[in-house]
Formats: C-alpha cells, sequence, structure tokens
C-alpha cells in the first residue's frame, strides 16, 4: 500500500471519532517515568558509594600519613611530604577505577534508556486508542527508530555520571594539600573530605533525576511528530515540585515546532521534560487529515 493510500485508509478508521471536527485532544495524558527516575537515582548512588568504600578503605593510612609527615617535615621538604601523602590518595584512585570496572556503567543506563523508551511507547499507545479507537502496530517504534536518541542519551549520561568521580578526587586532593598546608587538624581534613564527597553524590542525584524526562521528552516529541501530530498541550505534574513558569505553561497549547518559552529572563524556551529536571508531559492534539501511523484495521488487519 502506497503512502496515500495508507494515509486514506487511517483517515477511514479514525473519522468517526471526531464528529466532524477537525481537532480532537487526547483523551489521554501520557504518564512521566517516575518510576524509572527513582531507579536510576538509585543507580547514581550505588556508583558513588564505589567511591565511598574506596576512599574509607584508604582513610586509615592517609590519616596515618597526615599525622607522621606533620610532626616531622621541615619548610624546605614541604614538597617531598606532599608527595608522600598524595602517593596515598593516587591509591584511592587507582582503586576506584579497579572497582568502576566491574560496575559496567554503560550497560545498566542501556538498560534504563530501554525501559523508558518502552514506557513511553506504552503510553502513546493509550493515548491513541484512548482517544482515536485504534491501535499502533507492536512493532511500530522498535528497530532504528529510536536509535540515534538512545545512543545520544547513554553516550550523554556516562559522560556525566563519569565525570564526578574525577572531579570529587580533583577536588579532594586539593583538599589534602591546602588542609596540611593550613594547620588543619587530621579530623576537620576528614569531615571536608566527606563533605566533598556528599557534594558529589547530591550532584549524581540530580543528574539521574533530570535526565530521564529529557529522554522521555525526546522520545516523545519523535514519537508525535512521526505520526503528524502539530500541536500538544502542556501538563505539569500539579505537586509542589513544578516551577511557577511552568505552572503557567500548564493547560495552554503549543506547536512542536514552536517551543515556548519558560524563562522570561533570558527568553529560553523548551518543550515539556527538556527544561531542567522538568516532569511536564505534552497531550497530543489529534489532527484529522494529519494524523498518520501503522495500525491495525478493524478486523485486526494491517493497515500499513
Amino acid at each position: 500500500m502506497d503512502e496515500q493510500m495508507h494515509r486514506r485508509a487511517v483517515q477511514e478508521l479514525i473519522q468517526k471519532k471526531f464528529y466532524g471536527h477537525d481537532v480532537l485532544i487526547s483523551k489521554y495524558t501520557p504518564a512521566f517515568p517516575s518510576g524509572i527516575e527513582r531507579e536510576y537515582d538509585r543507580l547514581s548512588r550505588q556508583y558513588m558509594r564505589l567511591l565511598k568504600e574506596t576512599i574509607e578503605e584508604e582513610i586509615p593510612a592517609l590519616k596515618e600519613q597526615i599525622m607522621k609527615e606533620r610532626g616531622t617535615y621541615r619548610t624546605d621538604s614541604i614538597n617531598d611530604v606532599l608527595s608522600l601523602m598524595l602517593e596515598v590518595f593516587n591509591k584511592i584512585q587507582e582503586r576506584f577505577v579497579e572497582k568502576e570496572e566491574g560496575f559496567d556503567l554503560r550497560r545498566k543506563l542501556e538498560s534504563f534508556a530501554n525501559l523508558t523508551r518502552k514506557l513511553t511507547i506504552k503510553e502513546w499507545k493509550k493515548a491513541v486508542r484512548k482517544t482515536l479507537g485504534i491501535d499502533i502496530l507492536d512493532d511500530y517504534y522498535m528497530g532504528e527508530f529510536y536509535r540515534a536518541i538512545m545512543d545520544r542519551w547513554v553516550d550523554e549520561n556516562v559522560s556525566l555520571i563519569k565525570s564526578i568521580p574525577g572531579d570529587t578526587l580533583e577536588d579532594i586532593r586539593g583538599i589534602i594539600k591546602s588542609g596540611f598546608l593550613d594547620g588543619k587538624s587530621t579530623t576537620r581534613i576528614m569531615k571536608d573530605i566527606q563533605h566533598r564527597y556528599n557534594v558529589g553524590k547530591s550532584r549524581a542525584s540530580l543528574i539521574a533525576r533530570d535526565q530521564v524526562g529529557k529522554l522521555n521528552a525526546a522520545v516523545t516529541e519523535a514519537q508525535q511528530r512521526d505520526a503528524g501530530i502539530e500541536e500538544y498541550y502542556w501538563c505539569d505534574c500539579g505537586d509542589g515540585r513544578v516551577r511557577k513558569s511552568h505552572k503557567r505553561l500548564n493547560g495552554r497549547k503549543f506547536r512542536w515546532d514552536t517551543p515556548p518559552v519558560v524563562d522570561e529572563k533570558t527568553g529560553r524556551r523548551c518543550h515539556p521534560g527538556q527544561d531542567y529536571q522538568c516532569r511536564c508531559r505534552a497531550k497530543p492534539v489529534f489532527k484529522f487529515g494529519t494524523f498518520n501511523a501503522p495500525v491495525a484495521g478493524k478486523e485486526g488487519d494491517t493497515v500499513a
């Protein structure tokens, strides 16, 4: 069946749902993948725990080295003293790399990407079924449809998560050096190290809460635009975490080719889910004559 015949067949299947109107707002608002967001957050904490365990394993040696050198060093031998302490620090880096290799971060992130894709497809099919009364073919969004989106997301997330231990360890190196030179107590230096680790852990958690929404948003946009959806209604999550600028957008209609302004000060524009830690969703607006997707016919026959 050629493209024109396919489009005509799809329109015949859905025309009764429009009751003579050209536009039909989705009767279902796709859900945000909150469960996957929580699982990614848990993963980020597990990853950072590898760093915590490594630091704690080497802390006794680090304390001993600081206390030993503090009692014996002379100003003219400070570089030698610091070099000895940083040898212990380098062991932390080496041991973390060993632990990290067995964690297999990329494979875990690929799993989250696939889960997000599957949930988003499921939610999209619900919107189509409840609004138009038809079923999109199960294998329509498989294969290469999302490959570029998912590969890019995994690459970016591996880079984001892996950067945190590196930045944290580099800052810890500075804490050791400056703490020793400033005459801070060993206890104070250890507390500063713990604080810096907690900052890194919080950053990892923020990335997790942000990135699942971004992937969900990218997949949603791809599938809606591919099916001929040109407009959507902005839907926030309706809880205390929704920022004011997004509340103002809630319930308003926008076009996929013209993202709304989400920050009046900077003029920054985003679709739902694309802003930082955004959990908003795009409720599709179906337009008669433009919706087009491989669907099952009335008797289960494929319209493709």
